[in-house]
C-alpha cells in the first residue's frame, strides 16, 4: 500500500444553515488523516464564516445556474485526487473515508460505491437501504477526480444530474451499475430521510429552506436530532473496537503492549506523545521522567480506576520503549503508535486519541505525574459535560514543590467527542502554541474547567529537553498560523486598521506583525498589546503596556517606517 491520498470531500450547500454544522463536525471526526472539506454556498445573502482544519468556505454572492455545474465547480476547486461526495444532510460515521479508501484501493477502481446503506424515518431503528438503480445513492460513492474529468463531470440540470453523471461512469468503465457489497457493521452512512428541511427527491423534509440572509459562524455540533443521534452513537460505540488503520501515516505501526482480557471500554484513555524521554542525562544523574510517569499511573490502574495508556512514540531511541514500558506498566493496558523520527505533539496526541479505546481522553506531556485524584476529577469534569484543563505543579531539581505552570494549557480533559469536534490539535514542528489553540477551539464548544491541581506535577528536566526534537524555530508555526488567522479575520472585519511586517533586533521567534486596532489599541498576536498614536506615511509611537516608548518616522525612499535608535522597522501589509 502506497501513500495515502488526500480526499477531497465536496459539500455544496444551498439553505440548510443548521445543518452545515452538523456535517462539519462529522467530517472534523473521521479517522482518515488526508483529508480536506469544501463547502460551496451559493445562498445569496448568507456567509459562512469560520476556521477548522483541513476546512475551506467558499461563499458565492450569485447562485448558479444549476446544481450540475455547482458540483463540478466544487469539484473543480479540490486539491486531492479523489473526491468523496459528502452532502450537507446526511450522516456520515468515522470510518466513512478511511473504509471507502480501504475498499476501493483493494478492488483495484476507480469508482466505489456501497450497496447498502441505513435510512432514518424517525424512528429508533435505522432501516436497511440498497444502492439500485432507481435510487443512485450519491451520497455515498467515491471516485478519482481524473475520471470525473474524463466523462465531463456533471450535466448542468437540477435534478437527476446524479444519475446521469454515473450513467457516463458506466459507460466509461463498461459496467451496467456499480456497486459493492458491505456488512453491516461496516455501513458507514444514514440517509437523513426524516429532516428538517425538504429535500429536493424524496419526501420527508419538514420546513422549507432557510435563505434568511445573515452570517452563520460555523459551530461543529453533534446530530441534534436526539433520536437520530443516539442510532449514530449506537454505530459508532459498536464499531469502537475497531482500530483504525489510517488514523496515522502508514510508516506507523501499531502494538498492544499489555492488554487485559476485560473486554469492556477503559474509564479513561491517558494520551501521550513522547520522543526521547526516558534517559535524560544531566551531568552526573540521569533522569527517567517517562518510565517515572508510567509508573505514577499504573499505581492507579485497577478495578476502581479501569484506565489505559496510549502513546505515540516518535522513534525514542534514548531506551527504547519495548525495553522497560510493560515492566512499569505493571498490567496495565498500554498502546503504542511507533511513528516517524520527525516530532510533532500535536500530532502525536491525535494518533493517541484515535487508538484510545475510552469515550474520555486525557492528554497529557511524558513528563508528568499523575495521582488518582486526577483521574477522577478528570472522569468528573468530563461527565459533568465540561473540559478540564488543570495547572500543575512544577517540581524543582530536588524533587521538592516548585510554582505553577499557570499559563500552559498542556494537559486536557474532554470527551471524545469534543475532541474530535475540534478536529484535535494542530500539528506542529515547532515548540509551542498548539495547546492554546486546543483549548480555545474547545472553550467554542463548551465549559472549560481552569484550576490549579496539585495532583499532577511537572517533573523537573534541562530547559534544552523542551526544544531538542522539533525540526523548526520554537514558535515558529504558532506564529504562522497565528499571522495567517489575523490577516483572514482583518478581511471580515472592520477592526483593524493597519498591519506591519516588523523587522526588530528582540523580537525574533516571536510574532513578526504589528496590528494597529481602530480602537487606538495596538498588538503583536500572542505576544505584547499597547496604544499607539499614529499619522499616515509621517511617524508612529508605539506605547506598549509593560515595554518603553518606541517612535519610528516615516522613510519614503523605502516606503517603511524606521526607528532611528535601533535597526527596527515597520512595513505596511496589503490587506
Amino acid at each position: 500500500m502506497g501513500a495515502l491520498p488526500l480526499i477531497s470531500c465536496v459539500m455544496p450547500t444551498y439553505g440548510r444553515p443548521s445543518y452545515v454544522n452538523e456535517s462539519v463536525a462529522m467530517f472534523l471526526a473521521q479517522d482518515y488523516p488526508q483529508k480536506e472539506l469544501i463547502i460551496l454556498n451559493d445562498c445569496v445573502g448568507q456567509q459562512f464564516l469560520g476556521e477548522f482544519p483541513d476546512v475551506r468556505i467558499v461563499n458565492r454572492s450569485s447562485r448558479f445556474a444549476s446544481l450540475g455545474e455547482k458540483r463540478n465547480a466544487c469539484i473543480s476547486l479540490a486539491r486531492g485526487p479523489v473526491i468523496a461526495i459528502w452532502d450537507d444532510d446526511d450522516v456520515y460515521l468515522p470510518w466513512r473515508l478511511s473504509f471507502s479508501w480501504s475498499e476501493m484501493e483493494q478492488l483495484g477502481t476507480s469508482f466505489y460505491r456501497p450497496a447498502q446503506f441505513w435510512a432514518y424515518w424517525g424512528n429508533a431503528d435505522l432501516h436497511e437501504n440498497q444502492a439500485v438503480p432507481g435510487w443512485v445513492s450519491h451520497q455515498w460513492v467515491l471516485f478519482r477526480k481524473d475520471l470525473w474529468d474524463k466523462v465531463g463531470g456533471y450535466p448542468a440540470i437540477d435534478l437527476g444530474e446524479d444519475a446521469q453523471f454515473f450513467e457516463r461512469v458506466h459507460r466509461e468503465l463498461g459496467e451496467t451499475f456499480i456497486k459493492y457489497e458491505l456488512v453491516p457493521g461496516d455501513r458507514f452512512g444514514i440517509l437523513r430521510g426524516t429532516s428538517e428541511y425538504q429535500h429536493m427527491s424524496i419526501g420527508g423534509g419538514v420546513h422549507p429552506l432557510d435563505t434568511t440572509p445573515d452570517d452563520y459562524r460555523i459551530v461543529p455540533t453533534a446530530i441534534c436530532d436526539p433520536i437520530l443521534r443516539g442510532a449514530h452513537d449506537r454505530l459508532v460505540a459498536n464499531h469502537a473496537g475497531k482500530v483504525g488503520a489510517f488514523c496515522e501515516s502508514n510508516s506507523a505501526f501499531y502494538r498492544v503492549v499489555h492488554e487485559t482480557g476485560i473486554a469492556t471500554k477503559p474509564a479513561l484513555s491517558v494520551c501521550v506523545s513522547v520522543k526521547n524521554r526516558s534517559r535524560i542525562k544531566h551531568g552526573m544523574r540521569e533522569l527517567r521522567p517517562f518510565p517515572h510517569c508510567v509508573s505514577c499511573l499504573a499505581n492507579s490502574y485497577g478495578p476502581d480506576m479501569p484506565i489505559e495508556l496510549v502513546v505515540s512514540d516518535f522513534a525514542s531511541d534514548d531506551w527504547p520503549l519495548i525495553e522497560w514500558i510493560s515492566d512499569c506498566a505493571a498490567g496495565m493496558p498500554v498502546r503504542v503508535v511507533s511513528l516517524g523520527a520527525s516530532f510533532s505533539r500535536g500530532r502525536g496526541l491525535n494518533v493517541a486519541a484515535a487508538h484510545a479505546r475510552s469515550d474520555r481522553l486525557l492528554l497529557c506531556d511524558a513528563d508528568l505525574l499523575i495521582s488518582l485524584t486526577a483521574l477522577r476529577r478528570a472522569i468528573e469534569i468530563i461527565d459533568c459535560q465540561k473540559a478540564w484543563f488543570p495547572i500543575c505543579r512544577c517540581l524543582a531539581e530536588n524533587g521538592t514543590p516548585d510554582c505553577w505552570l499557570d499559563p500552559g494549557y498542556g494537559v486536557a480533559g474532554v470527551s471524545r467527542s469534543v475532541f474530535n469536534a475540534t478536529g484535535g490539535l494542530p500539528e506542529f514542528r515547532s515548540w509551542g502554541g498548539e495547546d492554546d489553540i486546543f483549548a480555545a477551539r474547545v472553550g467554542d464548544l463548551l465549559e472549560r474547567v481552569r484550576e490549579r491541581f496539585d495532583g499532577i506535577r511537572h517533573q523537573w528536566h534541562p530547559d534544552w529537553c523542551r526544544f531538542e526534537n522539533y525540526e523548526r524555530p520554537r514558535f515558529a508555526d504558532y506564529h504562522e498560523h497565528t499571522e495567517a488567522r489575523l490577516l483572514r479575520a482583518s478581511m471580515q472585519s472592520g477592526e483593524v486598521l493597519k498591519i506591519f511586517r516588523a523587522v526588530h533586533p528582540h523580537w525574533q521567534g516571536t510574532s513578526q506583525l504589528l496590528v494597529l486596532l481602530r480602537n487606538g489599541r495596538m498588538e503583536r498576536p500572542g505576544a505584547d498589546r499597547g496604544k499607539y498614536v499614529y499619522e499616515e506615511e509621517k511617524h508612529i509611537a508605539l506605547k506598549w503596556d509593560h515595554w518603553p516608548v518606541e517612535i519610528l518616522t516615516w522613510d519614503d525612499s523605502q516606503r517603511i517606517f524606521r526607528d532611528p535608535t535601533k535597526p527596527f522597522t515597520l512595513m505596511p501589509v496589503a490587506i
